[in-house]
């Protein structure tokens, strides 16, 4: 006789609308899938297909060529202007509070054996790097520019929180649920499925 852990209990037979939805899972149908509105669905296609199609215009017409090449002959004199630029970004972190030996910590007063790669030659190095992600010059150069990747995005998310929320005060726009937070809410609220990938 098997121990008592290992004994199997017979499983209840399933009802009606187990095997019913069951059936509709296993076909890939969603009974009762979340329709958008026209006036979300504009919003979309206003606020993240037309920038980049507007963009990708105005670079293979006359006048995106102008400004490439304004941009080149501007860039020769950048070229040259870069050296003292530099220079003047030292002096200006030798003589800042943020940078250096003697910038703040992460831990402030609290004595820390601090990394020696983080020497308080970037905006924002407050000693933190308990990972040694930074420890490697080449992988360090990377993570600053994604974080400045994401600084940018982060700036277009916050005009698809502010945008949204105006076009619906001035009565231009109407929405679902204009306020961002509140919009998984709203759509929890409906009586209508949510359907991802065809599965409810």
């Amino acid at each position: 006789m098997p121990p008592p852990l290992l004994l199997r209990c017979p499983s209840p037979p399933p009802t009606s609308v187990a095997v019913s939805h069951r059936r509709r899972w296993r076909r890939g149908r969603c009974p009762e899938p979340v329709r958008a509105s026209w006036q979300e669905l504009a919003g979309v296609l206003v606020f993240s297909a037309v920038p980049f199609t507007a963009v990708k215009a105005l670079a293979g017409s006359p006048l995106g060529a102008l400004l490439r090449r304004r941009l080149e002959d501007r860039k020769a004199s950048a070229a040259a202007e870069a050296d003292a630029l530099r220079a003047a970004a030292r002096q200006a972190r030798s003589s800042s509070f943020w940078f250096g030996e003697a910038r703040p910590r992460w831990l402030g007063p609290i004595p820390y054996d601090y990394p020696e790669h983080l020497a308080g030659e970037f905006p924002g190095d407050y000693g933190f790097d308990i990972a040694g992600l930074g420890r490697d010059p080449v992988a360090f150069a990377n993570y600053f520019n994604f974080e400045i990747l994401h600084c940018r995005w982060a700036m277009l998310a916050a005009l698809g929180v502010v945008i949204p929320e105006l076009l619906d005060l001035f009565g231009i726009v109407h929405f679902v649920e204009p306020v961002w937070w509140k919009v998984g809410y709203a759509k929890l609220q409906t009586e209508e499925h949510l359907c991802i990938l065809k599965m409810s």
